[in-house]
């Protein structure tokens, strides 16, 4: 299974409107959502043809059960119709859509059912059930519990981002974590030696995904939780910064992204789909130079090193 956290401000469980109740009594948040049905393009797959047509649509999430197969989840049922109406202009000639409502027990049981600890360098990503018990001298461990939601190291983004992260010297640097999410490369930077780490998201139910994996990582002192967005946010320049978004968005706050990374800092950029790596290199090479770039499948990462301010 493919999930795709939406940015802005990446795992987590996503907000609710509904509930349902298990069979002890206990409600269940229930999350709107729209299911779309139908094929792919030549050079990008069903999942990242609509993470690239939601950008903006208030989107939280998207899923994707099977291939030919895609769920976008939305804050609300309101946000959720509207995006409805523009997914059939773009889409409804080639594909089956309609509305549904998922809840986390739901998801939450598929996915113990399917993923386990995945790799990028020198960071295993691993769910609670599938923790390793040892790992070779110089690996690092991140345990994510996967939730509706994007982070969990499954989704190539992800990966690129700690890969890229690996590529920088961390040891005892401030990092800061835009639109955190599950709080993944948040404890991936701890873990490599971060001095200090401070997580943002401008959705309440994501600092609490990542406060849970904080928790299961003992890294509550290590990193600061934060909601705030992009927009207006006032910061410390800091000498690492990342952020796994989406190329839309990444182009959209490239000035104030390189206004938080210091002169001679990093930021780590994912979430980029390789047909919008021109537009955000395009974005970026204004102020800072293109240090590392690395591609899986549709999905592209780039760590660019900020230059002196004018």
């Amino acid at each position: 299974m493919s999930t795709r956290r939406w940015p802005v401000t990446r795992t987590r469980t996503a907000p609710s409107s509904s509930e349902s109740k298990t069979s002890s009594g206990k409600p269940v948040p229930a999350h709107p959502a729209i299911a779309i049905n139908g094929p792919g393009q030549q050079y990008l797959s069903l999942f990242d043809q609509v993470a690239a047509l939601v950008d903006g649509w208030d989107a939280v999430a998207l899923d994707a059960p099977a291939p030919d197969q895609v769920r976008v989840f939305f804050q609300t049922s309101s946000s959720r119709d509207n995006a409805l109406a523009f997914l059939k202009q773009a889409l409804g000639s080639v594909c089956q859509m309609s509305t549904v409502t998922v809840n986390d027990q739901d998801w939450a049981a598929r996915s113990q059912a399917s993923l386990g600890a995945v790799r990028a360098g020198r960071i295993v990503v691993a769910p609670p059930w599938a923790r390793p018990e040892t790992l070779p001298p110089g690996e690092f461990l991140v345990v994510v519990r996967p939730a509706l939601g994007f982070g969990s190291g499954h989704h190539p983004s992800t990966r690129l981002a700690l890969r890229g992260l690996q590529k920088l010297t961390t040891s005892g640097r401030e990092v800061i974590d835009l639109g955190t999410g599950s709080g993944v490369l948040a404890v991936a930077a701890a873990r490599l030696g971060a001095r200090h780490v401070t997580a943002l998201d401008r959705d309440p139910d994501a600092i609490a995904s990542a406060r849970e994996t904080l928790a299961q990582n003992g890294l509550e002192r290590e990193v600061s939780l934060k909601v705030a967005d992009i927009d207006g946010l006032v910061h410390p320049s800091v000498p690492i910064l990342l952020a796994n978004l989406t190329g839309g968005a990444l182009t959209r706050f490239a000035p104030a992204l390189s206004r938080l990374t210091a002169p001679g800092g990093s930021m780590v950029l994912s979430g980029i789909l390789a047909v919008e790596a021109d537009v955000v290199i395009e974005a970026y090479a204004q102020t800072a130079t293109l240090a590392w770039r690395a591609q899986e499948d549709e999905w592209v990462g780039m760590v660019w090193t900020v230059g002196p301010r004018a």
